[in-house]
């Protein structure tokens, strides 16, 4: 794959994960409660789901994923009920957050539940799954080597997901340190809450 095929491809993998999503949202909002570089760990934690879905792309288990109408079912109503799960929490826990003092910011294995929170979040989708299995073969070079292309494609995804991740977790970070109202910031992460819910009942409607 030249040049061209590779920024046309990276560019495509960078738009849609621009797309706010469940995956920006919990960047956000763990932005917003715990700074931009406690931020990066749930940035990391997107990235390694992202990766993984990838390469689960990239090892074929799209199509098994794609052409089984239960398993499919049974993972994206998995997702949709963690990320309508999530969003419950961030409503009930949204004035809690705004209280958060620099204590609860470097307590102990928070680190840990900001990785597994981002990475939660963003394995919970099976159609990043399925995407990447339709989008990779369109990229693939006949005259080229096919896993090295794929190891490619892979590690874009990987550096795609943790940099945008890591963009909405700094825009988290300025909302709250614009030191708005109690109650502004109240309602964003009550806003925050309400798009996980509806990303969840969203995914769980959908046809496909």
């Amino acid at each position: 794959m030249d040049l061209t095929y590779w920024l046309i491809f990276s560019g495509t993998v960078i738009g849609v994960s621009l797309i706010p999503g469940p995956s920006t949202f919990i960047a956000f909002a763990h932005g917003a409660s715990h700074g931009w570089l406690r931020s990066l760990a749930t940035a990391c934690g997107n990235a390694s789901a992202s990766t993984l879905q990838a390469i689960a792309a990239s090892a074929g288990l799209g199509l098994i994923l794609t052409s089984s109408a239960l398993l499919f079912a049974i993972v994206k109503y998995a997702g949709a009920l963690y990320l309508i799960y999530v969003g419950i929490q961030l409503w009930r826990s949204a004035a809690r957050r705004v209280s958060l003092g620099n204590a609860e910011v470097a307590s102990a294995g928070s680190i840990r539940k900001l990785y597994s929170g981002g990475f939660a979040v963003a394995v919970s989708n099976p159609k990043a799954i399925a995407f990447f299995t339709a989008l990779f073969p369109q990229f693939l070079s006949p005259d080229g080597n096919d896993i090295g292309q794929l190891m490619g494609m892979v590690l874009v995804v990987c550096g795609s997901a943790f940099a945008v991740a890591a963009a909405y977790g700094g825009l988290g970070a300025y909302v709250r340190g614009l030191e708005l109202s109690r109650l502004v910031m109240t309602r964003v992460y009550k806003t925050t809450g309400g798009l996980f819910v509806a990303s969840g009942v969203g995914l769980a409607a959908s046809r496909a």
